[in-house]
């Protein structure tokens, strides 16, 4: 994969000095040598905890996505597959990802307020349904 990350964070922070890049807690994201990577760039990292996938903006693009290039059947190609990601990718609407974001600060209250507390699953209190969002 190319690194595109660091350039395209200094490309912003010229624009918005207070830049900071979030990524989830994976082990390649958490790594002490990913840390050097950004310090050695002067690129700010947001603390974000591990399994959280309510407050990050990309998981429910993903699943959009599937759905989306999936409506006509599974593909059998990987080449095809690719092709057809990397195309909606290209043509995502903007409203969407705005939804996406704007949906952000609603879970992190809901998480402080649990103060961290597992019982907060998939977007949803205990006894509630689930509610897409995508």
């Amino acid at each position: 994969m190319k690194p595109i990350l660091i350039p395209f964070a200094l490309k912003c922070k010229r624009i918005r000095p207070e830049t900071i890049v979030q990524e989830d807690n994976a082990p390649s994201h958490s790594s002490h040598y990913q840390q050097e990577v950004f310090d050695a760039a002067q690129v700010s990292r947001l603390i974000w905890p591990a399994n959280s996938p309510d407050l990050n903006m990309i998981e429910p693009c993903w699943y959009w996505m599937k759905r989306e290039t999936t409506k006509k059947g599974a593909f059998t190609s990987a080449t095809a597959l690719k092709a057809a990601w990397i195309k909606l990718w290209r043509e995502m609407p903007q409203k969407k990802i705005q939804e996406w974001i704007e949906r952000i600060p609603i879970h992190i209250k809901e998480v402080i307020r649990l103060k961290g507390g597992n019982e907060y699953k998939e977007g949803r209190r205990k006894g509630q349904n689930k509610s897409r969002v995508y």
